[in-house]
């Protein structure tokens, strides 16, 4: 794909006002993901928010350690320090150590695709437009990182035209994967120092482009340069200190080129003395011009962290104060996180708790391994600048690969794509240049065959500007539908009840005077255990809570045990009672698992309340207004047990080695001092080695052991290393009621031990990744 010519006067007008647009579109899509996006939801923007904070009030850095609650004190100023500059004016009125409040529920079923308590905190009309105090500060600095990620997208831009300055396609379509990645208009729209590092280290990266498309030697302007911009770069994540490689590598390949030496075509005569000593002036000009104004700029942040921490890094501290990984031990550990760091790289919003469908990362991995593979074929094509340019921003991709993948050895906050931001650009460019190089070579085999020629110029100009084209539409359309299907709904608020309109199956009960419950509908009468029953609540507010109320859905069993349960603030987390007005009317729809372990055949009964996180629930009154206690039974759901020839039918596999096709009790009424029969039924998946013991324990209401059995199956008559392929055994356990126990529900835990390592196996999941090492049972209850 070599540059034989330069852009006409159309295509140079058709760049410039091009990239414009792109531009333009970028920072709307990123003030949009950071307008729907409530305060502090973004990936630690609570604590990067207080540096700048405690910068913006003291004028000092925080310091590791001493400071009154966390911020990110280990990173950086220039981010911190530019925020605090365009918001020192802003009495917000909070502490540095405010906190919103925080929603306790915000982690369920967190690797769900969906809208169920998404929200890590919950959020007041103090954070409605027109915005003043903390919300005005907060958008303040969101919005200056927005203008340092469209100058990530124009560097973007600018390397690839130095790259291929008659190819203005090229250059849009590498800027579409970069300006319309959804995690980079999320993180370009809240408050982090992951913007400005890939800001920094695209900066270098381009000027190494230009510095290899320079026709002169290096001299010392281009060290002056290079030590700016790496100083920034220190100042701005510590990430980035390894770029000085490719600084090191651009300027060796210049002067080496300066000396009249190819490195491509290493001829004998380019290695007599007199070269290598011209080369080596001419690096050393560089080298040591970049270092000397990198310190200059970055030095007292060095001699800063010696004489705060000890070493220059602050790294020791930062690994004391939020946890480490011991790098010998955590390559299994980091490999399997790779994964989990590919869709943090795409779309992986809050604390990742906000995924997009698998689908969409199936797909991108299939789009970016092709264009990987043809850049590499394509380099081959390429001509000898081209091909110093490409190697540049190859070694720039696998450089801060390796960055990402070392911090994820080291620490348990490793596996975040945003950390390779640095290396977004060049990889967005080598990405479209390998899917030109597929699309032309799939192009030229075409027309050869059809018309006998070789294919046109022209025609593969317009071929990849059709592409770039396709790659832009498709970006942004996924932008915006990950913006509009995802991101917004995770925060909304539940649907409206329109005044007047009706509610399915009417119940009319007040909760105190506060609220009343018009009606509710569940989504079957009947469910299996695994399965979900979705419960439409709708309620009309009477009067303003004095707090935040907690809504529980139960679902009892006939004995008396809790089948399963669901706690959420209203509108799963995002409508929380105290933004309740009277007369607002709303439908709440809350999705309630049963688990797998499921007790099975039984009837059961659906009840909710709301209750004070303190500890009280509100009174119930039916709509004739006699008492109802402080629960309101709304419908009888019955529960039908799973195919299987075996009671309560699982599917558990622990460790490959024996799977648990089901359970039975003799009884789950029981008083104390008596026994619990709990039958097992097992297969062997294998001729098994390992020799199993099986552990049942009684877990009260506060999660305290109240009795205990370890027992090898059959009383250690028949251990499971002598089980063989296939076989099915059926063991019966006795577990122990302690005569002292009180009456109430208690929750029956198995888990299966190594006797010879005395580990706990694991519970293995379809995909083959580890789920956990115990299985709750159902529950039982003791009478009085």
């Amino acid at each position: 794909m070599s540059d034989k010519e330069h852009s006409s006067a159309s295509e140079m007008r058709l760049a410039r006002w091009g990239i414009v647009v792109v531009l333009l579109v970028f920072v709307v899509m990123a003030l949009a993901y950071s307008i729907v996006n409530p305060l502090h939801e973004a990936t630690d923007e609570l604590r990067h928010y207080r540096f700048v904070r405690i910068v913006a009030r003291t004028g000092r850095l925080p310091i590791q350690g001493q400071e009154e609650c966390r911020s990110q004190s280990h990173h950086p100023p220039l981010f911190y320090a530019l925020g605090a500059l365009a918001t020192s004016w802003i009495d917000t009125g909070n502490a540095v150590c405010d906190s919103p409040p925080v929603n306790p529920f915000w982690a369920y079923r967190y690797w769900e695709v969906g809208q169920d308590n998404k929200n890590q905190y919950l959020h007041g009309e103090d954070e409605s437009f027109p915005w003043y105090g903390e919300a005005l500060a907060v958008h303040i600095v969101r919005a200056l990182n927005v203008l340092i990620g469209a100058g990530v997208v124009w560097l973007t831009w600018a390397t690839a035209r130095v790259i291929w300055p008659g190819r203005v396609a090229l250059a849009f379509g590498a800027t579409a994967f970069v300006a319309f990645n959804p995690m980079f208009l999320y993180m370009s729209g809240g408050i982090n120092n992951d913007v400005i590092a890939a800001f920094s280290g695209t900066a270098i990266v381009y000027a190494c482009i230009r510095l290899l498309d320079e026709p002169e030697r290096p001299n010392w302007r281009w060290g002056v340069v290079f030590g700016a911009l790496y100083g920034l770069a220190l100042l701005s994540k510590f990430n980035l200190s390894p770029i000085i490689i490719l600084i090191a590598a651009a300027a060796a390949w210049t002067a080496w080129k300066a000396t009249g030496a190819d490195i491509l075509v290493a001829a004998p005569e380019s290695r007599t003395p007199g070269r290598w000593r011209q080369f080596l002036r001419l690096w050393l000009l560089v080298m040591l011009l970049t270092l000397l104004v990198a310190g200059l700029i970055a030095g007292w942040w060095f001699i800063r962290n010696q004489v705060l921490y000890g070493e220059p890094t602050g790294f020791q501290e930062v690994t004391e104060l939020w946890g480490v990984r011991n790098p010998f031990e955590s390559l299994g550990l980091a490999i399997s996180e790779l994964p989990y760091a590919w869709t943090t790289l795409w779309g992986r919003f809050g604390y990742g708790q906000i995924p997009l469908p698998q689908a969409i990362y199936d797909s991108l991995k299939i789009v970016v391994g092709a264009g990987l593979l043809g850049a590499f074929f394509g380099f081959f094509r390429s001509d000898t600048r081209q091909r110093a340019m490409l190697l540049l921003v190859a070694a720039t991709v696998l450089l801060f690969f390796a960055v990402l993948f070392n911090y994820m050895l080291v620490s348990p906050a490793g596996p975040n794509g945003r950390f390779f931001f640095p290396a977004l650009s060049a990889s967005a460019i080598l990405v479209f240049f390998g899917l030109c190089w597929w699309l032309l070579t799939i192009r030229r085999n075409i027309v050869n065959r059809a018309r006998g020629t070789t294919a046109d110029d022209q025609g593969s100009r317009r071929a990849t500007g059709i592409l770039a084209l396709v790659v832009t539409t498709s970006m942004l359309l996924l932008s915006i539908w990950v913006l509009i299907g995802y991101l917004a709904p995770a925060y909304d608020k539940p649907a409206a009840l329109a005044k007047g309109a009706s509610s399915p199956n009417q119940v009319n009960a007040h909760f105190d005077s506060l609220v009343t419950l018009l009606g509710y509908e569940i989504s079957a009468e009947t469910v299996k255990p695994g399965q979900s029953l979705d419960v439409e609540l709708y309620w009309q507010v009477n009067a303003q809570p004095p707090g935040n109320y907690v809504l529980f859905v139960h679902l009892f069993d006939e004995a008396g045990t809790m089948v399963a349960q669901r706690d959420t603030h209203p509108g799963l987390g995002n409508f929380p009672t105290s933004l309740w007005q009277p007369g607002d009317r709303f439908v709440d729809t809350v999705r309630i698992h049963l688990p797998e372990t499921a007790y099975a055949p039984e009837n059961a009964t659906l009840s909710i309340g709301l209750y004070d996180p303190d500890g009280y629930r509100l009174a119930v009154k039916n709509a004739a207004g006699d008492a109802n206690g402080d629960s309101l039974n709304l419908a009888q759901v019955k529960i039908d047990p799973n195919e299987g020839q075996f009671p309560n039918a699982l599917g558990k596999d622990f460790a490959n080695d024996i799977l648990l096709l089901g359970y039975d009790y003799d009884r789950r009424l029981l008083s104390a001092g008596e026994k619990l029969g709990v039958t097992l039924y097992w297969r062997a998946l294998r001729d098994v080695d390992a020799d199993y013991v099986m552990r049942i324990r009684l877990i009260d209401d506060d999660g305290q052991e109240r009795a205990a059995y370890d027992r090898r199956p059959g009383s250690g008559k028949m251990p499971t290393d002598t089980w063989l392929d296939g076989q099915i055994v059926k063991r019966i356990h006795g577990l122990p009621i302690p005569a002292d126990a009180p009456a109430g529900r208690y929750r029956v835990d198995l888990t299966v031990v190594n006797a010879g390592s005395g580990q706990r196996v694991s519970i293995l999941a379809e995909e083959g990744h580890q789920v956990d090492a115990h299985l709750p049972l159902a529950e039982i209850f003791v009478v009085e």
